[in-house]
């Protein structure tokens, strides 16, 4: 086995990997990998705006649209004007996302089985607390960064 110094090396090809299994468990609900995030971050907040979705996810605005977009086309959210700031639209499941919900989580609880083989659940714990850490810092940086480009 490799030992590897730099946290991206390992960070890429564990994304890269997720990313092959993923689209592969979620090909029969019609969606990918790039969707099933901001499918279960919205299950778990509903009437969160797009905005609010990218920031927590720390994902583009960009991206995050598609992927809200991709599903709505597949009839698993739907958007409402929010009722307090008719700019925003709050984000809901539909009953057709309601019903892959069980399917959704079941797919996400067993990668996560996966991905901690060979771990205890404290060592889990702290490869997710670390991880967290760890976005939070190069997050920073980089609006450090991009702010001074500014």
């Amino acid at each position: 086995m490799h030992i590897y110094t730099s946290p991206g090396h390992y960070i890429s090809a564990i994304y890269r990997h997720l990313q092959i299994y993923l689209n592969r468990e979620f090909a029969s609900l019609g969606f990918g990998s790039g969707q099933y995030l901001f499918f279960n971050h919205i299950s778990h907040h509903e009437g969160i705006t797009q905005k609010e979705l990218s920031r927590r996810l720390s994902i583009d605005k960009a991206t995050t649209a598609k992927a809200v977009h991709k599903l709505t086309e597949k009839g698993y959210i739907e958007q409402r004007q929010s009722k307090t700031d008719k700019r925003f639209n709050n984000l809901y499941l539909t009953e057709q996302g309601r019903t892959i919900l069980p399917e959704v989580r079941e797919i996400l609880k067993q990668t996560i089985e996966i991905l901690q083989r060979g771990m205890t659940d404290s060592e889990g714990e702290t490869a997710l607390k670390l991880m967290h850490v760890m976005l939070g810092n190069i997050t920073d940086e980089t609006t450090r960064v991009r702010s001074k480009d500014e």
